[in-house]
C-alpha cells in the first residue's frame, strides 16, 4: 500500500499530476483544489490511497492527511467511488463537510456533480455514524456542536448565492455575533463589497 509520496510535480494536468520519485514517475489523480494548490516543478508530498480493483490500480492525492481520511470514509460507502469522493472533497473544507454531515445537513453534498437527493441523504446518515467518533480525531477540532452557520448558509442560498461563495463569507462574520439574522445582515454586507 502507497500512504504517501515525496517528489518533484513533473506533469500537472486537469485531474491528475506525475509525480517522480526516484526516477519513477508516478500518476496521481486529485482534485481541483488540491491541483491548485501544487505547482509544475516543484517539490511535493502528497499522501496517496491505492485504490486497487481487479482491472486497475490508481493512486488519489490529497494535501493533507484529515483530506485523505475522510475520502477513505465517503469511498466506503457502497456505490460511492473514487471519482466521486474527489468531487465531494472538493466543494469544500474538511470542516465543512464534516459539519454537514453532523447536523444531518445534505445540502452540501447535494452540489456534488452525480450526487443527488436520495444519494446524499443516504450519505449524511451513513457518515454520521462513522465520522461522528472520527471528527476531532481527523480535524483536531471538537465538530460535535452545531454550527453558528448552518442557518445563515441556507438563508443565503435561498436568496440565490452560490454555497461556495456563501460558505467563505459566512466564516468571516464574526463569532460573537450569534444571532442568526444580524449574521445573514453581516454575510450580506460582506457578500456587497465582492
Amino acid at each position: 500500500m502507497i500512504s504517501h509520496l515525496t517528489g518533484k510535480i513533473i506533469l500537472k494536468k486537469p485531474t491528475y499530476i506525475i509525480l517522480e520519485v526516484n526516477g519513477v514517475g508516478y500518476q496521481i489523480f486529485c482534485n481541483e483544489k488540491t491541483l491548485n494548490g501544487l505547482k509544475e516543478g516543484a517539490e511535493a508530498v502528497i499522501h496517496t490511497h491505492h485504490h486497487v480493483k481487479e482491472d486497475l490500480q490508481e493512486l488519489y492525492g490529497f494535501l493533507n492527511l484529515p483530506e485523505l481520511e475522510l475520502f477513505k470514509n465517503v469511498i466506503g460507502i457502497s456505490g460511492v467511488g473514487p471519482k466521486t469522493g474527489l468531487a465531494v472533497l472538493a466543494v469544500a473544507s474538511v470542516e465543512d463537510i464534516i459539519q454537514a454531515i453532523l447536523s444531518e445537513n445534505p445540502g452540501l453534498l447535494r452540489t456534488v456533480s452525480g450526487i443527488g437527493t436520495k444519494t446524499a441523504e443516504r450519505l449524511v446518515v451513513e457518515l454520521k455514524s462513522k465520522i461522528g467518533s472520527l471528527a476531532k480525531e481527523i480535524t483536531g477540532k471538537d465538530l460535535s456542536a452545531a454550527s453558528p452557520n448552518a442557518d445563515v448558509i441556507e438563508a443565503l442560498i435561498g436568496l440565490g448565492y452560490s454555497r461556495k461563495e456563501v460558505m467563505e463569507v459566512a466564516r468571516q462574520v464574526p463569532n460573537d455575533i450569534t444571532d442568526d439574522s444580524e449574521r445573514i445582515k453581516g454575510a450580506l454586507k460582506l457578500l456587497g463589497k465582492r
